[in-house]
């Protein structure tokens, strides 16, 4: 699981600014980053994402959240691939 410190959630929302996820059970496409309509998987439930999510901290709320996986470190993954 890929984990992460952001100062802000400004940061946090440059960053992914799609706002869209990826289901950790059913790989389904949501904007809900804690909960799958398609198979009701909650990132934030029992087992979170089985550790195949995205762990974040901002610092100037002291949050850490686990969720489901944004879609844009899958882009950036397969851009440095193709490279």
């Amino acid at each position: 699981m890929q984990e992460e410190t952001f100062k802000s959630y400004r940061e946090f929302n440059k960053k992914f600014p799609t706002k869209m996820f990826k289901c950790t059970n059913c790989g389904t496409l949501t904007t809900d980053k804690y909960y799958c309509v398609k198979c009701g998987w909650r990132a934030d439930g029992l087992l979170k994402t089985w550790g195949k999510g995205y762990k974040y901290t901002i610092e100037d709320e002291g949050i850490t959240e686990e969720i489901f996986t944004p879609i844009e470190l899958f882009i950036f993954r397969k851009e440095s691939e193709e490279k």
